[in-house]
């Protein structure tokens, strides 16, 4: 782990200036899409936010198994680390199946938020996108209502799946008959 381990912001910035892109991953669950990105994109840094230590172990042997160098891997709260980081780093982000917590006195742990959704415009570049999916209509819902909040920050579309990995959390979705939503926002001009 410690040579794809990712200590904050300062080393961040530093590896980020010797690749043609940047992309964050928030909450990569087993690393599937994690792999597909670093591997369809071998020029750009990869980093891959996680706190779970089995979706890490997963994403670890990915990279063992496939020879990938271009990942470096987050441990902590990926929120504190979008704070500390400089404006205009990341060319995209990815948030696959975030936690829905479907019960409606937890709604406001959700992660998509408005004031998250700010922090995720400071940390893009201009016309830099993040690519949200989640299996949970009302979650769905819910994205929708703060991406609305947001629309100064963002251009907002939903779009198809197509193209993207199913990873294992969207395929149980899928097996048990709910819908994947996939939403791409684009930030604005500055």
């Amino acid at each position: 782990m410690e040579h794809h381990h990712l200590s904050g912001a300062n080393e961040l910035s530093e590896l980020a200036q010797g690749y043609e892109k940047s992309i964050l991953e928030i909450g990569f669950g087993n690393g599937e899409n994690t792999a597909f990105l670093a591997a369809k994109n071998p020029n750009a840094l990869i980093i891959a936010s996680e706190v779970y230590l089995s979706g890490i172990g997963s994403l670890l042997n990915s990279i063992a198994q496939n020879s990938l160098k271009n990942i470096k891997i987050y441990d902590d709260d990926v929120r504190e680390l979008l704070l500390k980081l400089p404006n205009g780093i990341f060319d995209e982000i990815y948030i696959i199946c975030p936690d829905p917590w479907p019960k409606a006195r937890h709604h406001k742990r959700r992660l998509i938020k408005h004031g998250f959704l700010k922090v995720l415009a400071n940390v893009l570049r201009e016309e830099g996108t993040v690519y949200i999916s989640t299996d949970w209509e009302n979650y769905a819902e819910s994205i929708e209502e703060e991406v609305e909040k947001s629309k100064e920050d963002f251009l907002f579309k939903k779009i198809s799946n197509e193209g993207m990995p199913i990873t294992r959390f969207q395929q149980r979705a899928i097996n048990e008959g709910r819908s994947i939503h996939t939403f791409l926002l684009t930030v604005l001009k500055k």
